[in-house]
């Protein structure tokens, strides 16, 4: 198996492990291949290097919350759909043993959206797109800051 370290200097160590073909047998419920034991080893190294019980980030990430839309699917004028936020709610508890545990608190992080007020007259729509919307509100009228990836979600 190929795999490579690349250590940051915040002292994180990050294994990017290469793909290929299994040879052990065994799938979790969904059918999904089971980690290796080094993915294991490695996810669980990282989860001790990490403070994952420190909240602070996922309190200022919910400051200024006002309002969201849990089932929010954004689709095109044909019914494509091109966002759809509740297809990430199995993201919840501790990183399963195949996810790195930052990347899964990343991903947490990512699931709180909806609309948050930043400041006085500044509005922030988040998890709407990939990008966020940021409202600003002006003496004649609103200032849009990166209308988003595509005009169905920006009109969402």
């Amino acid at each position: 198996m190929k795999h490579f370290i690349l250590s940051l200097t915040l002292g994180i160590t990050l294994v990017f492990i290469g793909c290929q073909k299994q040879t052990e047998t065994g799938s979790d419920a969904q059918g999904h291949t089971l980690p290796t034991d080094i993915t294991t080893k490695t996810n669980a190294d990282v989860t001790k290097q990490l403070p994952l019980e420190d909240q602070q980030d996922f309190k200022e990430a919910r400051r200024g919350f006002i309002a969201t839309d849990p089932n929010l699917v954004v689709k095109t004028h044909n019914g494509n759909t091109i966002w759809d936020q509740p297809s990430y709610s199995f993201i919840q508890g501790a990183a399963p043993a195949s996810v790195n545990p930052s990347l899964w608190r990343q991903a947490k992080l990512n699931n709180i959206h909806g609309l948050f007020k930043v400041t006085e007259g500044v509005y922030q729509l988040r998890g709407f797109d990939l990008a966020n919307i940021t409202l600003i509100e002006g003496k004649t009228g609103w200032i849009i800051v990166d209308p988003l990836t595509s005009k169905e979600t920006a009109a969402r």
